[in-house]
């Protein structure tokens, strides 16, 4: 558990300002990610607690972290100015807090601190003779096998592309009884070219204030690719492959701290060549778990509109993403940590084995050994109990003093489409109902309603066409309105019958009912009274009012039962 303590925010108006009063002035949602950023960070120790400043100019913020209590699993710093404490990193490898520094303009991973819990020789050299043996060619075959059903899966759920989904399982068929590392890359290539063509026909979404000031490329997803270093992904030049990178970069964080965490040399690839100054090994590993970044950024598009103060573009047009957005997509860390751990204590396993002294490999990133020990303990297989409960004591019924480290993700805050506003939180819901603020609300209603008459005409009049009839004036159509008629008549009659010949008290209705129609949803008073939702929405808008028939089924929506309706 954390103890933030949020600096008083000054803002004098301006979207700059906004954005970094929105940036500094609440904390990381996921208390496992603390996120460092701006001018001037220092990480430090205060009497015995990690202490975290960051900010910019008025807009700072300080968190304090205790050793006891905190959920901390990543500290990820931006900021290209600042100090890091010898006594904080010393604090942090104590708790098993890892520390990223990335590079807030290009997004390379600076620095990574995280501690080796299987410091075993015998396994890297396993790693190191690899590439020469079928132990290799058994990792890249499972890599990219597992890499293929990820994207067949990304296709089918997010890009609802049937026959692509198809071609990727058919590919990553073929891997599995692959023959040699060449033929391994070669399939893989060909399932991207798949894959990558079912992104074309994603939409890029931008609320609607800045369509008209971003440039038209960064509306459209032509590839992976880039306009200004041509035959590489790198130096993105459109939002989706900018976001990509960036989660790309965030799982290379998390690769080197999971390669070091189970022994293995970050830099001695298989699939990968050997280069200098770069970790072939952790982008093998990489592969097996890009389509979980892919599958977060789709949910990232599918949840919030893009805004173009989103990315800094320089005088090349290389984008880079910007605060707060960076600063949500960092909260994911924990996410690719969790879909990083069985793959690369699966592939120590595989290196493992090869070795004649067939060194053991810990379970330390899923803890999966530690898990079946338990249920073993428990099914009794007949091992000593142990742990402080021997007695079989009822469970504790207080909180615990460190709160469980969460690999759940909170996408970025929902926005308007219109002005790109943050949507008001509604905290017995995940997501908004709706995606528009109140300012804009009223306009896009009246241009959406303006839509659904003109389609309603087209509609119609192509139904006469063909018909010689509108829909509206058809057999069936004017049964069931007689019908319908025949019902509320009858439901009328038999109300009137039970309460007399007593006029209704429209004051009555006025001063108990209609004040608290705003509260329910269209759907609910449509369901209540059997009427249309537009029947309700004229309700609930005061424009007209129900029979009084339907008076005390509303009272009981919102617990007004008690009143006599006469």
């Amino acid at each position: 558990m954390q103890e933030a303590k949020l600096v008083p925010l000054r803002d004098d108006g301006g979207d700059l300002r906004v954005r970094l009063a929105e940036t500094f002035g609440r904390d990381t949602p996921n208390p496992a990610v603390c996120v460092a950023d701006g001018f001037g960070v220092r990480v430090s120790v205060d009497r015995g607690r990690l202490v975290v400043a960051d900010g910019v100019g008025p807009h700072r913020r300080e968190r304090r972290y205790a050793k006891a209590t905190h959920a901390l699993a990543r500290l990820v710093i931006f900021a290209s100015s600042g100090s890091v404490g010898l006594e904080a990193l010393r604090w942090c490898a104590g708790t098993g807090v890892a520390v990223v520094v990335l590079d807030p303009f290009g997004g390379d991973v600076l620095l990574t601190s995280g501690g080796s819990a299987n410091n075993d020789p015998r396994l890297r050299r396993s790693q190191g003779l690899a590439m020469g043996n079928e132990t290799g060619l058994e990792l890249a075959r499972y890599l990219i096998s597992a890499k293929l059903a990820g994207q067949a899966s990304v296709v089918s759920s997010h890009l609802e592309s049937p026959s692509a989904a198809a071609t990727i399982m058919t590919l990553g068929e073929m891997v599995t009884e692959a023959q040699s590392l060449e033929e391994v890359r070669q399939l893989e290539a060909a399932a991207a070219n798949s894959y990558f063509a079912a992104w074309s026909s994603l939409s890029v979404p931008f609320v609607r204030k800045d369509l008209p000031r971003v440039p038209e490329h960064w509306c459209v997803f032509e590839g992976r690719r880039s306009a200004v270093n041509v035959g590489t992904s790198r130096s993105a030049t459109d939002p989706v492959n900018c976001l990509l990178n960036y989660s790309y970069r965030l799982l290379e964080a998390e690769g080197r701290l999971a390669c070091l965490a189970i022994g293995l040399d970050p830099g001695l690839g298989v699939l990968h060549a050997d280069v200098k100054g770069r970790d072939s090994l952790v982008l093998d590993v990489m592969e097996a778990v890009r389509p979980e970044a892919d599958r977060f950024v789709l949910d990232l598009l599918d949840a919030r509109p893009l805004l173009k103060t989103d990315f800094a573009e320089d005088r090349r047009g290389v984008l880079r993403v910007l605060p707060p957005l960076s600063h949500r997509i960092a909260e994911a860390m924990p996410r690719f940590a969790s879909s990083l751990g069985p793959v690369v204590e699966h592939v120590a396993g595989l290196l493992a084995k090869a070795n004649p002294y067939e060194p053991s490999v810990p379970s330390v990133l899923t803890r999966s050994k530690h898990r079946a020990v338990a249920r073993a303990i428990a099914a009794g297989s007949g091992r000593s109990p142990v742990g402080p409960n021997l007695g079989g004591l009822a469970p504790r019924t207080k909180a615990r003093q460190r709160p469980r480290r969460s690999s759940s993700t909170q996408l970025p805050l929902p926005i308007c489409r219109g002005c790109g506003g943050v949507l008001p939180e509604q905290p017995d819901r995940d997501r908004p109902r709706r995606g528009w603020c109140d300012a804009c609300l009223d306009g896009r209603r009246v241009e959406h309603a303006a839509w659904m008459r003109a389609a309603a005409d087209d509609a119609a009049e192509e139904f006469r066409e063909v018909a010689g009839v509108l829909p509206s004036h058809t057999e069936a159509a004017q049964e069931r309105r007689r019908a319908s008629n025949q019902r509320r008549q009858l439901a009328r009659l038999a109300w009137e019958a039970g309460h007399g010949c007593e006029s209704p008290d429209v004051e009555w209705y006025m001063a108990n009912i209609a004040p608290k129609l705003g509260d329910l949803s269209l759907t609910e008073i449509a369901g209540a009274l059997g009427v249309s939702t537009s029947s309700a929405s004229k309700f609930r808008r005061g424009l007209r009012v129900p029979s009084p028939r339907h008076w005390e089924k509303l009272a009981t929506l919102f617990d007004a039962s008690g009143a006599t309706v006469s």
